[in-house]
């Protein structure tokens, strides 16, 4: 890993704060962020199982979301199982895959849907403060794309990658909600870690978002 400069840093911040705000929006409970000191060359955190993640710069923990075990793998850097999309065509292809696939609530889609704009939201948040350009779309070589791709793999609807990266960066894109981010971000570069308190620097959920298909094209934009 290359050393943590003061941009490289803030940048951080802005991405995992985004990743916050984001999971806050869909209605998913955030339990902490935190970011590496400046001029580390490592780095290491705790999560709420006792274990430690390892090789990444910062950190926003959140309510896992709960799946059948086959289509979980564990992340030894977050120190947990987590769905993130290895192997689920062959989970899928087999019949217990898709009778669990069938099986899933419409609420449990809406919360996959959640998951996967959190996800996106901090490499949305991450281009929106640095003013970079280019499409989100097919970016599997970052790792928060390739999960969210991968869970929305479990969807029914054709566009819901598409639909979740769109509704992600439309919601951060709104002055109210770039203000939590902005906050956010602030809060964590100057006290490198939070957890108490985090709720109130957070925006509430917005009712039945992210939306699919056709209920995303009827939804109003979210206001905060």
């Amino acid at each position: 890993m290359r050393r943590l400069t003061a941009g490289l840093r803030r940048e951080t911040c802005f991405h995992e704060a985004g990743h916050a705000v984001a999971f806050a929006l869909g209605g998913i409970p955030v339990l902490k962020l935190a970011v590496a000191p400046e001029g580390a060359d490592g780095w290491r955190t705790d999560i709420r199982t006792g274990r430690c993640c390892t090789d990444l710069w910062g950190l926003c923990e959140k309510a896992d979301l709960v799946f059948p075990r086959p289509f979980l793998r564990w992340l030894g850097s977050e120190g947990a199982l987590h769905p993130d999309g290895r192997g689920f065509e062959a989970v899928l292809d087999t019949p217990v895959g898709q009778a669990q696939l069938e099986g899933f609530s419409a609420a449990h889609r809406r919360e996959i849907r959640a998951h996967a704009a959190g996800l996106l939201g901090g490499p949305v948040a991450e281009r929106i403060h640095s003013g970079e350009k280019g499409d989100l779309h097919g970016r599997t070589d970052l790792g928060d794309v390739a999960r969210a791709a991968a869970l929305c793999r479990l969807l029914t609807e054709r566009d819901a990658f598409a639909g979740a990266l769109a509704q992600a960066e439309e919601a951060l894109r709104r002055p109210g909600v770039w203000d939590h981010v902005a906050r956010l971000a602030a809060v964590l570069e100057r006290e490198g870690e939070i957890r108490d308190g985090l709720r109130t620097l957070l925006p509430a959920a917005i009712p039945h978002w992210p939306a699919a298909g056709a209920a995303r094209r009827s939804m109003p934009p979210p206001q905060v």
